[in-house]
């Protein structure tokens, strides 16, 4: 029969082993993140509504957002892989995303916002596959679930804190001189304490395993993939 005392320091050492600093500054990241992030695209439509721009032009500049991220995912870890180190380029993804949200509040019109929202998406776009190649080397496989799903309750919090907080912050905050579009700007403003948060949690509590910088080309990593994969791409 297993001593308990021996399964109980057993159950802590694994717990150990994959919640570490790591696991636990990625997790934080991306909570603050999320909540800045999502505290901004919680409001954007009543924002744009105001401005009197369409929802036609909202899904324009949402797709055009995910389509930039997407694109940039393909490249994004290749590049880290030549250069061998991963840290800089995340966290300069979190600062893109950070501050692109605070553009917002200077927008008199959808063109400013498109902006903002590809900047950010393309910071997104960066940061994502690099964070979760750093995340995966940082436990052990068995434990990589473990992290990931860490990893994403955290980024799941922070999708629930976002909305809560601008739909909060735009009820405490009247209009200033008629201008209905005042509460809105400083909400976007808001949202660069969580997302300026965010990188700096990244760049102050995440450490880099770094790897030899790789030769291999784009296209020459690209075919290597699996076919049904490709296609999936």
């Amino acid at each position: 029969m297993q001593d308990p005392e021996l399964g109980h320091q057993s159950d802590v050492q694994t717990r150990a082993t994959w919640l570490n600093r790591n696991v636990v500054g990625m997790g934080l990241t991306s909570l603050l993140s999320d909540a800045g992030h999502e505290m901004a695209t919680a409001v954007l439509p009543g924002f744009l509504a105001v401005l009197g721009v369409s929802a036609a032009a909202l899904g324009i500049i949402e797709g055009v957002a995910d389509a930039t991220s997407s694109f940039v995912k393909l490249g994004a870890g290749w590049v880290s892989d030549r250069l061998g180190h991963r840290k800089p380029i995340t966290v300069g993804g979190y600062l893109l995303t950070g501050v692109s949200t605070g553009l917002f509040a200077f927008a008199f019109g959808w063109p400013l916002v498109l902006v903002g929202r590809v900047l950010g998406w393309f910071g997104r776009g960066i940061r994502g596959p690099l964070r979760d190649a750093m995340l995966a080397s940082s436990v052990p496989t068995e434990a990589r679930g473990k992290a990931f799903g860490f990893h994403r309750a955290g980024d799941t919090l922070g999708a629930i804190i976002g909305p809560l907080l601008g739909v909060a912050a735009l009820s405490y905050l009247p209009p200033r001189d008629a201008d209905l579009s005042a509460p809105f700007r400083t909400v976007f403003l808001l949202t660069l304490i969580p997302g300026l948060g965010s990188a700096i949690a990244f760049a102050l509590m995440v450490r880099e395993k770094r790897g030899a910088p790789s030769a291999r080309k784009f296209w020459t990593s690209l075919s290597a993939l699996p076919h049904p994969f490709r296609l999936f791409l």
